[in-house]
């Protein structure tokens, strides 16, 4: 068990506002509401950040609610809040504290659009909050999954609920009109990546209910979590360490080509059982700021465009999104998209 620290909080809560829009959560803001995690999952590269052990403390920020209040009077309603940011909003201390439903309903005072990570099925105990958020904007509910096999769960994240659970909430979340998400993060060479593994997770997410699924790759971003990956790994099978050196080399990231294969691979998956690989767009139409749409729509499209070779369109793409973001896109640069005629129409609402 962690130790709880009930402290304040020196300087904002919700932080300044993204500078691109966040493509896998929608997010024009990312926070976390607890500093620390119980969970305390070997692959999260919250350890890389972290002189003392990540689930070691748990830092209970008691004035979050009042701060929160002053900061989300001055934000859009149509910049969604994403409380994604590495520590889970639903570890244990959640049930004590109550700081993140407390949010929530500040949230839901104002209509803010949110999305929330989480490994917890206990995300179920805010319902009727999430409810009255969703019916005044969007709420969004994205599960971590990694595996549905209890037994390689067990391995990788020990404290978090059960696959099964998360499944159960899935469908929990679908039958209330909660658009649902689930994040394949990160794909782990070698564990979570084979085709039995893919073809078996995302056949289950398809049952359940999700709405869409995003992943991304592990991230080994310094030497000490390097070491940790290495020892998750050798309780998990016979690993050598070879495959991992091979693969990453000294980046943080598998090699490109390595990354290129996969995408494609989890792309045709994820087609052919007729799962989008992003949010889809008919989730957030008109309930986000134009230009948040229309850089999402953007940003989503490029996704495609670059897993299928198509790299200059690839590059067009996400930069106008940058630029329709910021709302400095021209109409000549407007005109070089394909999805010019429906980005007119999106931003004629401003």
């Amino acid at each position: 068990m962690a130790y709880y620290l009930e402290d304040q909080i020196d300087g904002l809560v919700l932080g300044e506002r993204r500078p691109t829009i966040n493509e896998y959560f929608l997010s024009s803001y990312s926070m976390a509401i607890y500093d620390g995690c119980e969970f305390g999952c070997p692959y999260c590269d919250g350890w890389a950040y972290r002189m003392r052990p990540f689930n070691e403390t748990v830092r209970i920020a008691t004035d979050l609610p009042l701060l929160a209040d002053q900061e989300l009077d001055a934000l859009d309603r149509g910049d969604l809040v994403g409380i994604t940011a590495l520590t889970d909003p639903y570890q244990p201390a959640e049930a004590t504290y109550r700081l993140t439903r407390q949010f929530l309903q500040r949230l839901a005072e104002r209509g803010q659009p949110c999305l929330i990570l989480t490994k917890s099925h206990t995300v179920l105990e805010d319902l009727v909050v999430l409810e009255q958020i969703n019916r005044q904007s969007l709420a969004i509910v994205m599960f971590t999954l990694l595996t549905i096999d209890p037994y390689l769960s067990g391995k990788l994240e020990d404290k978090a609920s059960a696959p099964a659970l998360r499944l159960d909430a899935i469908s929990e979340l679908k039958r209330a009109g909660i658009p649902v998400g689930v994040a394949y993060l990160p794909v782990i060479p070698y564990v979570t990546d084979t085709d039995y593994m893919l073809s078996t997770t995302l056949h289950a997410v398809v049952e359940a209910g999700a709405d869409f699924v995003v992943w991304d790759y592990l991230n080994i971003p310094s030497e000490r979590h390097r070491a940790r990956i290495n020892d998750m790994i050798a309780r998990i099978g016979t690993y050598p360490p070879s495959y991992y050196r091979d693969l990453y080399g000294t980046q943080p990231l598998p090699d490109a080509t390595y990354r290129a294969e996969r995408d494609r691979e989890l792309l045709a998956r994820c087609d052919s059982l007729n799962l989008p690989v992003r949010a889809p767009y008919a989730l957030y139409s008109g309930k986000l700021k134009p230009q948040n749409e229309a850089a999402l729509l953007l940003k989503h499209t490029a996704f495609r465009d670059a897993v299928q070779g198509r790299v200059h369109m690839a590059r067009l793409n996400r930069d106008l999104a940058t630029l329709v973001y910021r709302g400095t896109a021209s109409e000549a640069q407007l005109r070089e998209s394909p999805l010019y005629l429906t980005l007119k129409e999106i931003l004629g609402r401003i």
